[in-house]
């Protein structure tokens, strides 16, 4: 008689988790197997608990970073960091490299505001020098092994894609003396605009401007100014198309 019944019941698909309706819901289900398939999730989130509790305070709670094993922040007692959203750092991108973590590093008196949500992938290299600003905006990623480097202001727009091994620099690091005694202006501030594409191994100098909607081709050294929505190439970069589009 108990053999027919417990026959019956698996007859029905009997579900032994039945009891525990918080288990039967999809999304937490999800996220199950998600850790389960990557153990290292785990590690991430105390990692990054304990890097926001020191970072952001009582803000802690929000995760306003994310970063993975790994990766730095590196942080003066004078400078700021501002993350409207939340700023990863490390993980997966297209372009990877290594498993270097992602590296930021603020000076004295310099600024880093994040205007939304930002990652930084692994072996990239964020640098801001005493009273430097940078800011980066909503929905952009700089994937792999890229480089950063602010001296004085460096401004990135919404929804750019910057690929890796792309050096930004808004410096010269030296001074060159001409015949009549004048020098070159170390450091002059790069701006670029909202919805720049700029395609692997590119190199951004000081004082260059790129419009929104540009698309910078691979390889490319932008030592000038970029209008908006133009497809640009080369060393020298020099317009190739105008009144170009594109998307993700």
């Amino acid at each position: 008689m108990y053999d027919d019944k417990v026959e019956t019941v698996v007859q029905k698909g009997y579900n032994p988790w039945v009891g525990f309706r918080w288990f039967n819901k999809s999304k937490i289900r999800k996220a199950l197997r998600i850790i389960w398939s990557n153990p290292k999730l785990i590690f991430n989130a105390i990692y990054s608990f304990f890097v926001g509790l020191r970072f952001f305070g009582i803000k802690f709670y929000r995760f306003p970073v994310i970063v993975d094993v790994g990766s730095k922040i590196r942080k003066s007692r004078k400078a700021r960091l501002q993350v409207d959203g939340r700023l990863y750092l490390g993980g997966r991108y297209i372009g990877e490299q290594s498993g270097d973590g992602a590296y930021l590093k603020l000076a004295r008196n310099s600024t880093c505001h994040i205007e939304g949500r930002v990652k930084l992938g692994p072996g990239v290299r964020v640098i801001l020098e005493p009273g430097a600003s940078l800011t980066i905006g909503d929905n952009t990623y700089i994937t792999a092994s890229s480089v950063i480097h602010c001296a004085t202001s460096i401004s990135i727009g919404r929804d750019c894609a910057i690929a890796w091994g792309t050096t930004i620099l808004d410096t010269d690091f030296h001074t060159i003396i001409y015949e009549d005694g004048k020098q070159n202006s170390i450091s002059k501030p790069v701006k670029i605009g909202n919805r720049v594409w700029i395609g692997c191994n590119c190199t951004i100098l000081k004082g260059v401007t790129i419009g929104d909607n540009c698309v910078i081709a691979a390889n490319s050294l932008v030592n000038r100014d970029v209008p908006p929505n133009s497809l640009v190439a080369g060393n020298p970069a020099r317009v190739i198309k105008s009144g170009i589009s594109w998307r993700a």
